[in-house]
This record gives structure tokens, C-alpha cells and sequence, in this order.
């Protein structure tokens, strides 16, 4: 596993980072198609073997026990010192004032998912006054979703700023044929918000990446990540593990090359999409 500094910190993560929406109580908040924690643990201990130190979860993921499942995972396979835990804190978990909300009380660093006039307005308040300033960017980026591409990526760029993608592999959409689908695409109703406005255009990306994989014989999943991960601007993008060939594919695309040739045949059916992922 390689490792990279955390944008102009002197924090060093792995280049992929495993995300933990896919670990929780099935029976708590509204992904029905998460792991519990005993098909969790063997997943969370493969990252950890692997190399993997950056870890991502939110407390809203399955009511809280995604950070609880993880928790105890990393506590028994690895040293607390040696991994990297990221988590989101906006939305409620329980009633009453203080539950949700972005006050000092409830954040102290990381971003995801806004204008990039947003951040930099951020980013130069916190300059201004002395505060704790943003040191990641954790956003929307993959082969049917590059609106990042136009303002964000480049200021991010500019300020030294860590790019964590979320969705690299538009929730499976890219590993697969068009027609195929998944226990959690068709319960995932947020997921089905982010590209049903593109369905015609996403087609041809999804079939130039089943093309490519085919040329190469690897895998889609390679393929899409390899695109992401390739990006300069990109500190670790963020992978959903549900089986252990997940893992394997993910490690696999940090040594995929794309050619040029071949990123412009998948950027090339590529429109402007609207924004999706944030209001």
C-alpha cells in the first residue's frame, strides 16, 4: 500500500480509504441492505491487512452503530495511533438541541459536498479570523458525475486542499451491465436521486467502461476506479467493500494506467449533468 500526505498536512493515509456506510445494524436507520457486525468484521480486518488506514463513516450511518461496529473492529485488529478515522456529524441521531447542525460542538474539521464558492468562502473566513481552517474535501466524483471537475477540484488544487471522493463507482453503477441492479440500488433512494436526470448519457459511459475492462482484461470496478484514483488532485478516493473481491479490485486499479486514449474514450460521452449530492 502506498501512502500520501493529507493534502499540505503532515498527516499520511493510504491511497484508498474504506468506506463504513456499508457496516451497521440492519435493523437501525434506512440502509436495509448493510452488513452487521459479524459479516463486518472480516471486511474491516482485510482493509486493515491490506494496508488500508483511512477509515470513513458518519454518525447517522445505521444510527450510530456503523461508528460503533468499526470501532470495536479496528480496536481488536489494529492501534488506534496508526489509523485515520473520518466522520460526518450534520445530521440528527437522537432529539433535542445540539443533535445535529455544523456548530464548533458538533465539528471541528473536514467538508463535503458544497459549492466550491462555498468553501472558499469558508476557507478565507477561517484564514481571516485565526480559526481552524478546512483541510479536506470529501465529494461527489466519479465517471457519471464530474461536475467537481469545473471549480472545485481546482481550488482544492491551489489551496492544498485533500480530495476524499465519495461514490468513485456511482454506487455500483459502473461495475456492472446497465440492466443489472443490486439489493441496495433499488432500496437506495438517495443513490437513485443522483443519476436518474442522466440515465441516456450515463448508458454510454457505463458501456466505455465495460469496453475498456474488456480490452485489459480486468475488471469494471478497475476500470472506473483507476479513473478516479488517477487524478492528480485525488488523495484516496473512497471504496464501498461489501465482499472481499471488493477489496481485491480496489487494490488492483492503484496500478492500473490509463492511457490517454482510453480516458478520452470514457470522458467522451460525458454532458453536463445537474448538480446532485447537495442543495
Amino acid at each position: 500500500m502506498d501512502y500520501v500526505k493529507f493534502g499540505s498536512t503532515g498527516l499520511e493515509v493510504s491511497r484508498l480509504s474504506l468506506g463504513c456506510m456499508t457496516y451497521g445494524d440492519p435493523g437501525h436507520g434506512t440502509h436495509s441492505w448493510t452488513l452487521d457486525e459479524q459479516a463486518s468484521r472480516p471486511l474491516i480486518q482485510q482493509a486493515v491487512e491490506a494496508g488500508i488506514n483511512f477509515f470513513d463513516t458518519a454518525n447517522f450511518y445505521s444510527n450510530g452503530t456503523s461508528e460503533e461496529i468499526v470501532g470495536r473492529a479496528l480496536r481488536d485488529f489494529t492501534k488506534r495511533d496508526e489509523v485515520v478515522i473520518a466522520t460526518k456529524v450534520f445530521f440528527p441521531t437522537r432529539p433535542g438541541p445540539n443533535s445535529s447542525g455544523l456548530s464548533r460542538k458538533t465539528i471541528f474539521n473536514g467538508a463535503s459536498s458544497m459549492y466550491a464558492w462555498q468553501f472558499s468562502k469558508a476557507l478565507y473566513t477561517a484564514r481571516l479570523n485565526g480559526w481552524t481552517e478546512f483541510i479536506s474535501m470529501q465529494n461527489h466524483l466519479n465517471l457519471l458525475y464530474r461536475e467537481e471537475e469545473r471549480e472545485m477540484l481546482p481550488l482544492c488544487e491551489d489551496q492544498g486542499i485533500a480530495v476524499i471522493p465519495w461514490s468513485p463507482l456511482a454506487r455500483g453503477r459502473l461495475t456492472r451491465d446497465w440492466n443489472e441492479t443490486s439489493k441496495r440500488q433499488d432500496t437506495d433512494e438517495f443513490g437513485s436521486g443522483l443519476y436518474a436526470a442522466s440515465a441516456d448519457v450515463d448508458k454510454r459511459i457505463v458501456d466505455a467502461v465495460a469496453h475498456i475492462a474488456s480490452n485489459r482484461g480486468i475488471s469494471r470496478a478497475q476500470v472506473a476506479l483507476a479513473w478516479v484514483a488517477q487524478k492528480p488532485v485525488v488523495t484516496a478516493p473512497i471504496i464501498g467493500v461489501s465482499k472481499p473481491h471488493h477489496l481485491s479490485d480496489a487494490l488492483a486499479a492503484l496500478s492500473v494506467s490509463l492511457t490517454d486514449e482510453e480516458i478520452a474514450t470514457l470522458e467522451a460521452p460525458y454532458l453536463p449533468h445537474p448538480i446532485a449530492g447537495f442543495d
